[in-house]
């Protein structure tokens, strides 16, 4: 079983991480993850970044948790080894995505910078660099979802376009990135750039 702790203040905290994780452990002094597979470090300060790094070193996931999302913290801390940056206060279904990206080699960002990623890199990327993909291999409702993922929205967002669930656009995300080899949005996005 895959065991999270949560390193954040005591003044400092959310409900959601119990939700998501009811066996996490939440501890106010960062000291040894040891028995933990997940740390969830709060950023607070200049320390937090060299937490982050000497916790990534071991070989532990790291999230970096924030109050205020800002690109420039996010690029900070996955620099030094996270390999998620998410608000604190994110829902627990989120903190389970997080946590299942995270597990699958991904990395998370937060929806906002994440379109801001996506778009920025899709402008910058030629389309010399980017992976071929076929896109006939798609069913319409796959290339529908994954249009407006490419488009920068997030799975809430195209699951309201397209009036299905989430857990649908989840389903057909997992199964367009499966058919076009692709490993997470920004390759989608990179794909998509091409046509």
């Amino acid at each position: 079983m895959i065991s999270h702790l949560f390193f954040s203040p005591d003044d400092v905290s959310s409900p959601r991480w119990l939700q998501a994780f009811p066996a996490a452990r939440i501890d106010a002094a960062v000291t040894s993850a040891n028995n933990a597979d997940f740390v969830w470090l709060l950023l607070r300060d200049e320390l937090s970044f060299l937490q982050i790094q000497s916790f990534s070193a071991t070989g532990k996931k790291v999230i970096a948790m924030t109050a205020i999302e800002n690109p420039q913290e996010a690029r900070r801390a996955l620099e030094t080894g996270a390999s998620g940056y998410v608000h604190y206060l994110a829902a627990a279904e989120v903190l389970e995505q997080v946590a299942q990206v995270v597990a699958a080699g991904g990395m998370w960002l937060g929806a906002d910078l994440m379109r801001q990623l996506v778009l920025a890199t899709a402008r910058i990327i030629p389309a010399a660099t980017t992976p071929k993909a076929d896109l006939s291999l798609l069913t319409s409702r796959e290339k529908a979802v994954a249009e407006l993922v490419a488009a920068g929205k997030t799975n809430k967002e195209v699951a309201r376009d397209l009036a299905i669930t989430e857990r649908t656009v989840k389903a057909h995300l997992g199964s367009t990135f499966e058919k076009l080899q692709v490993r997470d949005r920004l390759q989608l996005v990179l794909v998509f750039s091409q046509q």
